[in-house]
């Protein structure tokens, strides 16, 4: 029964890998929009209130 136990999760366990990198890349997508639109908007605010 342990043979069978351990070819589930060796089968299972590529599917789960697939799934936790697809999540790691759009969690980095998403990050790196957030950090594009932050930049973006500290090169404004220097155009902008360089005068203070």
């Amino acid at each position: 029964m342990a043979g069978k136990k351990a070819r589930k999760n060796e089968q299972s366990s590529p599917a789960r890998t697939e799934l936790e990198d697809e999540c790691a890349a759009q969690l980095r997508r998403l990050g790196d929009k957030r950090n594009f639109r932050q930049k973006l908007l500290n090169l404004i605010t220097k155009f902008f209130c360089s005068g203070t």
